[in-house]
């Protein structure tokens, strides 16, 4: 009997073994990622000089209004609308992988700032003003990133036309936030990369875990 306990409780763990390794990686990517770009980084210093370099008045506009699609003034009540649409259509694993997407990311990137504690680039001069929080990870990274896997993952199991084109699209649009934090002279380029490994392994950790509990179907 206690076997058979013993096994069926292996079993029930070993189910759960790509969410673990995911969130695990969160972690251990932040810890790597902070170590080999401790500021002053050379290719940190290099990517901030060529956006220095790039600088353009229309530029300037236009990365000053893409950061800000990436931040929770827009992303929450985005998330919000979305989730009750998903949850009166009956798809309430959609919603859930949704929210938890965006708020755990959310969440982990702001947490573990105070636990690196980096400083604010000040190589140049940032063209807004410096949020007063750390630097490492990069929030609007990690939180434009997670919501834009969790929305095509969330649309994937519908007919779309062409999945490519919408993952397509949605890439872009995190890409060009993270290149943003970068260009308005805010975040060092190793803040962007670490805020979208966090998001990258939160949302597959957490859709591989609503999928074995039951409440998502692939």
């Amino acid at each position: 009997m206690m076997e058979t306990g013993v096994r069926k409780i292996c079993e029930t763990v070993w189910q759960f073994w790509p969410t673990l390794v995911c969130w695990s990686g969160v972690v251990v990517s932040l810890v790597i990622i902070e170590r080999i770009s401790v500021p002053p980084c050379r290719w940190d210093s290099l990517i901030l000089g060529v956006a220095q370099d790039m600088r353009h008045s229309q530029l300037d506009r236009f990365f000053a209004w893409i950061t800000w699609t990436g931040s929770l003034y827009l992303l929450t009540p985005a998330t919000a609308i979305i989730t009750v649409h998903l949850s009166r259509a009956g798809r309430s694993g959609d919603a859930w992988l949704l929210a938890l997407g965006l708020a755990g990311a959310s969440l982990l990137a702001h947490g573990s700032k105070p636990l690196f504690g980096r400083g604010r680039p000040d190589l140049f001069t940032s063209l807004v003003e410096l949020p007063a929080d750390a630097s490492y990870p990069s929030a609007h990274s990690a939180q434009i990133l997670a919501f834009a896997l969790s929305l095509f993952l969330t649309l994937r199991p519908v007919a779309i036309p062409n999945t490519a084109l919408l993952l397509g699209i949605l890439l872009l649009w995190a890409i060009a936030v993270g290149l943003s934090r970068v260009y308005l002279q805010v975040h060092y380029p190793s803040d962007v990369v670490g805020g979208a490994m966090l998001a990258l392994l939160w949302v597959y950790g957490l859709e591989h875990l609503l999928h074995v509990l039951g409440m998502r179907v692939r």
